[in-house]
């Protein structure tokens, strides 16, 4: 019998699965990692498949049958469905922590569907309407385009939005896909964000060691320097010779007392000294430094010779030293802007008269002797970088102590009258060209500096030259940087520096930009700063000071028209003024007549009782458009007289009349001709009122007005092609724009941009002839000063009024006009007896003419419209007689009128 007994012994437990595995029999055979690889090699040999049938085609039943499928199903883009695949198919190789394929397949299903849809939608027409969307459908254009897939695409979008739309829509999809892929836009912005700015850390810190370098540079040079003087100073000192000592060793050779001692042996070859900032082949022979003793005796040391292995690094130094060129140079008076004057508009400098105060406008450091020359172009046309030459400290102490000697004007030989003095202009102050110091103009050039490597550009500041609105900052381009890329910075330029406005425009005759820059306060020119430098004839007048703080005048003889346009507070009526006033300080009343038009009737009124005056000043645009006609008669009779006595211009004929050269015989004044000067205030008004007639007097006298001394000074607000047209452009080429709207403006007046950025009160444009513009601030001419000079005119003799100018009316139709053509090109016989029985009765009636000449009512309206173009009546009025124009006096005088225009 068994025992009952339990035994004490422990019982073994059996072992416990602690990773929770299942019996043998029901562990996986594969683990699940392998599916994922399994399934990629699956979906890498169906990609590769299908490339292989579509590629090869093969009369296997299989591979026929997945080519047709993919043929029409995705058509040309057939095969973007296996490559696609494959991508996919990588996708289960590679580690994943998320739902990275899912994402892979529907980025890869966003691109390929629209890629597909996009080449059914450019297979169809361009005018495709939407109702023919079903033709993508077609095997023609399945085959060849997206296939059915991309044709059901294709159509919903053409359907709903149309073709243009639809490709919009299929390129947002197609970007979609690539972000949803993994592709982030925003990350390629911050890697170009960051690579820029590790490029202008780079940037800056080069040019940070390169100014390091040359502060180096010059320190060295200044060391050699000290040498060089004391050479200089002790020119008695013999220097031991070149070569071979008594005791045949190598000779050593001490060149100067300078903080580093230079040794040269002997026996070494001797090359001559190399500037550090010219090429190996333009170092002359022999190089000499001219320096001056303390007696002020001048004496030369040859300069030490460089080592030979310092010109083996010349070549890759080159790209360098032509940019230290331009700032390490001096500039030359008045070369900085390069301006090529034109024969109407000039400078006044050092070069004009032995008593024309000199302005300094570069403040060298010393001033170089009058017989050196520059070595090279750099050192005629460059500044310094780190001292720049700014003429801040206005007039030099030498041009200060020499005043200008009392210029003689043409009016002072005049024995009837006597010129208004000087003083009666106000002058400035202060004589300095610039408001502005030299420390805050290096910090404006400093802030340029750091701005253009900011915005990517390697130009440099070399210098600048401040006038009395802007300075003007001279760039260096940088190598392989377009003129372009700087020019269209000028908007972020005027925004970085708190401007108002920036202009950048190419230096005429040099390699440099120009950038205007305003200057924080302005320096006013007066027009008795400026009137002194105007030394010519009596139509000479001031302008103002240039962007260098150069006096500018010009001659209206030689323009010999000028046009000035600008808009409201802009300067236009004072510039007029100045140019009014330049003239009455310069000229007599039998030099000088005026014909002032002023249509606003407020600008010309200080101007009341001159002796200049030709006419009262004129105000009604009908007025005015017969004293044009009769500046244009003037003009034909002028010409006339000139031809009887033999000359070509007024300057001839008065010469000829002073001279007594005229017989009386001939039939001629024996006094001289004045000048006759139009000035027309606005001339907008006139060519809204009477356009054609203002336009054809403004034409011929344009065209033939300057031998015969009549010239016009025409302003306008308004500078638009109706107004400004191209027969008064192509006629007066001497332009002054001052502040415009638009660009469109600047063009009309300028033939290109540039005005829409002037600061306004007086800042200006003036063009003259074929030449670039030039800035200029015009001169300020306040009202007491007008008072005062039209007060001493006036109290020396009463103006001698011609009214009956305002009176005449003449044909001024252009040759070839529309309203011309239509009239007959000889009158009716009938038409002066018919303008007589008008003016008689003073009843512009056509039944009255159709009774009294017994003429047809058809002739008797083609005579009324006859004497309509003539300006004998007005225009039609309904059923009522028209209104007689003229008197019979004035009738008589437009007779002899037209008979002189028909002969002409």
């Amino acid at each position: 019998m068994p025992s009952q007994r339990k035994s004490n012994a422990p019982k073994r437990k059996a072992p416990t699965n602690t990773h929770n595995q299942k019996p043998a029999a029901h562990q996986a055979v594969v683990a699940p990692s392998a599916w994922h690889d399994i399934a990629g090699v699956a979906l890498v040999v169906l990609a590769v498949a299908l490339l292989v049938a579509l590629m090869s085609p093969s009369d296997a039943l299989v591979a026929q049958a997945f080519r047709t499928g993919l043929v029409m199903g995705f058509g040309a883009g057939a095969p973007l469905v296996p490559c696609a695949l494959l991508l996919y198919a990588i996708t289960y190789f590679v580690p994943q922590d998320g739902p990275f394929s899912l994402r892979i397949a529907l980025g890869l299903t966003l691109i390929v569907a629209a890629l597909l849809a996009m080449l059914s939608v450019l297979a169809t027409p361009d005018g495709l309407a939407s109702a023919n969307a079903d033709m993508v459908f077609t095997d023609a254009i399945a085959q060849t385009s997206g296939g059915w897939l991309g044709g059901a695409v294709a159509w919903v979008l053409l359907t709903l939005l149309g073709r243009t739309i639809s490709l919009i829509v299929l390129v947002g999809l197609m970007i979609a896909g690539i972000v949803i892929c993994g592709f982030s836009i925003s990350g390629l912005v911050a890697k170009i964000r960051n690579a820029s700015s590790a490029a202008h850390e780079h940037l800056a810190e080069r040019a940070s060691e390169r100014a390091t370098s040359r502060a180096q540079a010059r320190a060295a040079r200044a060391a050699a320097g000290e040498g060089t003087a004391v050479l200089a100073a002790n020119p008695t000192t013999a220097l031991p010779r070149r070569g071979r000592s008594k005791s045949g060793e190598p000779a050593t050779t001490f060149l100067g007392n300078r903080k580093t001692s230079v040794l040269r042996r002997g026996d070494k070859a001797q090359k001559p000294y190399q500037h550090p900032r010219m090429a190996a082949d333009e170092v002359p022979g022999a190089l000499h430094d001219t320096v001056e003793d303390l007696e002020g005796q001048t004496v030369t040391a040859p300069l030490p010779v460089t080592p030979a292995s310092h010109d083996k690094k010349r070549p890759q130094r080159r790209r360098r030293a032509k940019a230290q060129e331009a700032q390490d140079a001096l500039v030359e008076d008045g070369d900085l802007l390069g301006n090529e004057e034109a024969p109407d508009a000039r400078d006044v400098d050092q070069w004009d008269s032995p008593d024309t105060p000199q302005l300094d406008l570069t403040a060298p450091w010393e001033e170089a002797p009058a017989t050196q020359k520059p070595k090279n172009a750099a050192e005629s046309a460059g500044l310094s970088a780190e001292k720049p030459t700014a003429p801040s400290g206005g007039i030099s102490k030498a041009a200060m102590a020499k005043a200008p000697a009392k210029p003689k004007r043409p009016g002072e030989d005049s024995a009837h009258y006597e010129l208004p003095p000087l003083s009666l202009l106000d002058t400035s102050k202060d004589n300095s060209v610039t408001a502005s110091s030299e420390e805050e103009l290096q910090a404006t050039a400093d802030r340029l500096q750091a701005k253009l490597i900011e915005f990517g550009s390697t130009s440099q500041v070399v210098g600048w030259v401040a006038g009395p609105i802007v300075t003007t900052f001279k760039i260096q381009m940088g190598e392989g940087e377009r003129v372009s890329k700087i020019m269209n910075l000028e908007d972020d330029i005027a925004l970085s520096l708190a401007a108002k406005s920036v202009r950048i425009f190419v230096i005429p005759g040099s390699t440099y930009l120009g950038i205007e820059i305003p200057n924080s306060k302005r320096r006013n020119v007066y027009l008795g700063d400026v009137v002194p430098f105007a030394k010519g004839g009596a139509l000479e007048f001031a302008i103002g000071r240039d962007s260098e703080g150069k006096p500018v005048v010009a001659d209206l003889a030689k323009m010999p028209h000028l046009l000035i346009a600008g808009t409201t507070g802009s300067g236009k009526s004072v510039m007029i003024n100045t140019i009014i006033m330049s003239m009455l300080m310069r000229a007599t009343p039998d030099q000088l007549r005026l014909i002032m038009v002023d249509p606003k009737r407020v600008e010309f009124t200080f101007y009341e009782g001159l002796p200049h005056l030709y006419v009262p000043v004129v105000t009604e645009p009908k007025q005015a458009a017969s004293a044009l006609q009769w500046a244009t008669t003037e003009m034909e009779r002028r010409l006339k007289i000139f031809a009887k006595a033999g000359v070509r211009n007024i300057a001839g004929y008065n010469k000829k009349v002073k001279s007594g050269a005229l017989g009386d015989d001939e039939g001629i004044s024996p006094d001289p001709m004045p000048y006759l000067v139009v000035v027309v205030d606005e001339l907008s008004d006139l060519m809204m009122v009477s356009g054609k007639e203002v336009e054809a007097s403004i034409v011929r006298i344009a065209q033939l007005a300057r031998a015969a001394g009549i010239h016009l000074v025409l302003a306008t607000q308004r500078p638009t092609t109706d107004v400004v047209t191209g027969l008064i452009k192509a006629n007066i080429e001497s332009r002054i724009a001052l502040t415009v709207a638009q660009k469109n403006d600047s063009r009309i007046i300028l033939d290109e941009k540039g005005a829409d950025r002037l600061l306004g009160n007086g800042d200006m444009l003036f063009k003259s002839g074929g030449l670039k513009p030039r800035r200029i601030l015009g001169c300020y001419v306040s009202d007491d000063e007008v008072e005062n000079v039209v007060s001493y005119w006036a109290d020396q003799g009463e103006p001698d009024y011609h009214e009956e100018v305002l009176s005449a009316v003449a044909p001024a139709e252009l040759e070839g006009s529309s309203e011309a053509s239509d009239l007959d090109e000889e009158d009716d016989p009938l038409v002066w007896e018919a303008a007589q029985i008008v003016v008689d009765s003073q009843l512009g009636s056509t039944s009255t003419l159709q009774r009294r000449l017994k003429v047809g009512y058809a002739r008797a309206g083609r005579i009324m419209d006859m004497l309509e173009h003539k300006g004998i009546v007005g225009p039609p009025n309904g059923s009522k007689p028209r209104d007689v124009l003229l008197q019979p006096e004035g009738l008589e005088e437009l007779r002899q009128a037209e008979a002189l225009y028909r002969e002409v």
